[in-house]
């Protein structure tokens, strides 16, 4: 048991201290990157879910949390959902530290996955969601003790 906690905590230390750093922490590269899927998104058209999801993804990769982003990837679940765009979401929500939430996204992924008899999918998303376990812990250790 002990030796999940110490794995689970080093994993969380490792995922928080990538989650909030940017790409390169140059912000003039930032802004290009934004305005390159914004052009992208703007192209798209009206059911084209896979475009949004993609941009969405692209920002929350590169931990850039946009306000574009949650608007990208509502739109493109209300366009057609997905394992994908529900998978995004939960990584999005992550990044923002609302972890119950992204579980919830992570889960629904799940269940589209049975659904949808791609049950190869399934670890992947149960690996996300141990991860947000232990950005959740993390950051209650950390709240606690400051």
């Amino acid at each position: 048991m002990l030796k999940v906690k110490i794995f689970t905590t080093l994993l969380a230390i490792f995922f928080a201290g990538i989650t909030c750093v940017l790409a390169d922490g140059n912000d003039l590269d930032v802004e290009e990157f934004i305005s390159k899927h914004k052009a992208r998104v703007e192209k798209a058209g009206i059911d084209d879910w896979e475009t949004f999801a993609e941009c969405a993804n692209a920002l929350v990769t590169k931990r850039i949390a946009s306000e574009e982003v949650i608007l990208w990837i509502d739109k493109s679940i209300e366009i057609k959902e997905t394992i994908y765009n529900r998978t995004v979401k939960g990584d999005y929500l992550v990044c923002k530290g609302k972890i119950k939430e992204a579980q919830n996204e992570y889960i629904r992924a799940i269940e589209l996955a049975r659904e949808l008899n791609k049950n190869d999918e399934i670890p992947g998303i149960q690996w996300k969601i141990l991860i947000s376990m232990g950005v959740e812990n993390y950051n209650n250790f950390h709240s606690i003790n400051q």
